[in-house]
């Protein structure tokens, strides 16, 4: 097949539209239309990037179609397109608009003297936001001439061919340097990378998130995007920059602050008068595009910080776990009154003290917190029907509370209303249970046992300590009646408890035994904590203050050790120590700056003596 002579080559930055166009300038001095007719080639066709087209046209001319099909915006389906493997929407591109820069098309003219054969459409110029010329630095200008054919951007006719003509479109437009935005679009055709957020997600969807979220930043949440110009995008793009490259938590920072300083319903922030034309864009109804991640983002948002109810359906999905409410909204739902609801939740922390006196309607919580409240206080018994459920009198109902068995709703103290004299439900069940499980039953009382209260009146001693020896199982001889309810049931022998008290206890309290291991109050109640595979320290939970035995402290001193005793333990100065440690990667168990203790477990440690 005979070729175009002489052969005019395709440039790397332009357009297959563009080449032709110039192929039709130089070798015709006509138009496109008329030259691809002329081979049998429709202009709809290379317009759509069609490959066999492409690879027709590239036969004719004698060119190599690899470059060629490397800038071709070939159509996947209706208004679908690709470009070097970035799928996007025909919004994603200029249209029949045609964008350009007269200072780059003047360079070309006076580069190719023959007529026509100059003026190239440059690839990146064909995309929305691509707004700013980078060599020149100015704003593109954008032209329709209202016909057909605009879809070719053919500058031969679209673009002024005085060069004074063109100085003066120069100088009236925007001077600026290129979006980061726009460098990044053009940066991941070419196959780099950026930011991680914008190069996990596809090129439109990173842009137009961009944009939308830097318009409401630039314009406010009231503008809307059909108000939106070329050079508003343009600024809006480089506002939206300055977060998204941030990442998803940069994002969310700058929602919580849109939403900060946006207008409320009774206290409640608005989603759509916070996000303004982002949150409407992602909530339409009929979005025929993914909108990507930042829908995710947004929704998570909003659920975090508005009330909504289960079923609302928020930015295209139903809510099917609310996770905030208001205060009145939860107190309805659990049929408890808000007054009451709001002040417990004061007392509690989970309600900030300053807005104790704010409306119930306008204060906002999360169910996470709110729900273990309220179905602590749902299962709450109020403390004047406890003798009567435990079996006990008033002052042993006291003395089990003081001791901790029994957990007040709220201290009387911070809270005045009946909920500060009820009860956790679930302490009545684990105490009558342990009365069950830690007494043994007998169907007649001895003689030498008698009920607590009095043994209390025996031994001369208050209930408090009849109690302690008690539930720490060492009154062995202690019995529970059958037939009889709670405390009633229980028999203790004051003789044997006499004989207790005579004989010291073996062990130390807590705190003197955190005294002895060289450890602050703060790291003994971390040994004390319970774990996965159980406390640091065994402590007998039962006393106000938890007791220490001679074979917990000695487990203790066997499985762990305090830093600061390794350096007497081994016979080597501290700094010794801690650089055999730290050669060995070996770390403490807890954080010593959080603790103000460092603990190591003896099985991490090497082999450390001194020579």
């Amino acid at each position: 097949m005979k070729t175009l002579f002489p052969h005019l080559p395709f440039i790397a930055d332009e357009t297959p539209l563009s080449w032709s166009a110039r192929q039709a300038a130089f070798h015709t001095g006509g138009r496109l239309v008329p030259f691809l007719n002329d081979f049998d080639l429709r202009v709809a066709a290379l317009a759509r990037g069609e490959r066999d087209t492409v690879l027709r046209l590239c036969e004719t001319t004698g060119q190599d179609p690899d470059p060629v099909l490397h800038n071709t915006v070939a159509a996947t389906g209706i208004r679908r397109y690709n470009l070097r493997g970035e799928a996007f929407s025909a919004e994603f591109t200029t249209g029949p608009v045609t964008r350009f820069c007269p200072l780059c098309v003047k360079d070309d003219r006076e580069a190719e003297p023959r007529v026509g054969a100059g003026p190239r459409h440059r690839l990146s110029w064909q995309l929305a936001p691509v707004r700013t010329c980078a060599r020149h630095d100015i704003a593109l200008v954008e032209a329709r001439r209202g016909k057909w054919d605009d879809i070719v951007h053919e500058l031969q006719v679209i673009a002024p061919r005085d060069a004074v003509e063109l100085d003066v479109l120069a100088a009236g437009q925007a001077h600026r340097t290129p979006s980061p935005l726009q460098g990044w679009v053009l940066d991941r055709l070419e196959g780099r990378s950026g930011p991680g957020w914008l190069d996990d997600q596809g090129i439109e969807q990173a842009v137009r998130a961009t944009e939308m979220l830097g318009a409401v930043l630039t314009f406010g949440p009231d503008r809307k995007a059909a108000e939106m110009t070329g050079e508003m995008w343009d600024a809006a793009g480089r506002a939206g920059w300055k977060v998204v490259s941030g990442g998803a938590t940069a994002i969310r920072e700058v929602f919580a602050d849109l939403m900060a300083e946006a207008p409320r319903t009774a206290g409640i922030p608005r989603p759509r008068a916070s996000f303004g034309m982002l949150f409407s864009w992602l909530s339409a109804s009929r979005l025929s595009k993914d909108p990507g991640p930042i829908r995710d983002l947004l929704r998570e948002h909003i659920l975090d910080t508005v009330p909504v109810t289960k079923g609302h359906v928020l930015l295209g999905a139903p809510v099917e776990a609310p996770r905030v409410g208001t205060v009145a909204t939860v107190a309805a739902a659990e049929r408890l009154h808000p007054l009451t609801l709001r002040n417990i939740l004061v007392a509690k922390g989970v309600v900030p003290l300053n807005r104790q006196h704010d409306p119930c309607g306008h204060i906002i919580v999360r169910h996470a917190e709110v729900d273990p409240v309220v179905h602590r206080l749902k299962n709450a018994v109020p403390v004047s029907q406890l003798p009567k459920i435990l079996g006990a009198s008033r002052p042993l109902i006291a003395t089990l509370i003081d001791l901790g068995h029994l957990r007040r709703i709220q201290d009387q103290a911070l809270l005045v209303s009946k909920w500060g004299k009820a009860v956790e439900g679930a302490d009545i069940t684990t105490l009558l249970a342990r009365l069950e499980r830690d007494f043994e039953p007998v169907s007649d009382a001895a003689d030498h046992l008698v009920p607590l209260a009095k043994a209390s009146e025996k031994t001369r001693l208050r209930m408090t300590k009849i109690l302690e020896l008690a539930f720490s199982g060492r009154l062995r001889g202690a019995r529970r009646l059958e037939g009889a309810k709670g405390f009633e049931a229980i028999l203790v022998d004051p003789m044997e408890i006499k004989r207790l008290l005579e004989m010291p206890r073996p062990g130390m309290p807590a705190s003197l035994a955190f005294m002895m291991l060289g450890v602050t109050p703060v790291a003994g109640k971390h040994l004390l904590a319970d774990r996965d595979d159980g406390p640091c320290l065994v402590s007998e939970q039962d006393a106000a203050d938890p007791w220490i035995t001679p074979e917990a402290m000695a487990a203790f001193r066997r499985d762990f050790v305090i830093g600061k005793r390794l350096s007497l333990e081994t016979g080597l100065k501290s700094g010794a120590v801690d650089r055999i440690l730290k050669e060995y990667g070996v770390r403490p168990m807890f954080d010593p700056r959080r603790i103000g203790a460092t603990i190591y477990r003896r099985s991490d440690l090497p082999e450390i003596r001194a020579n």
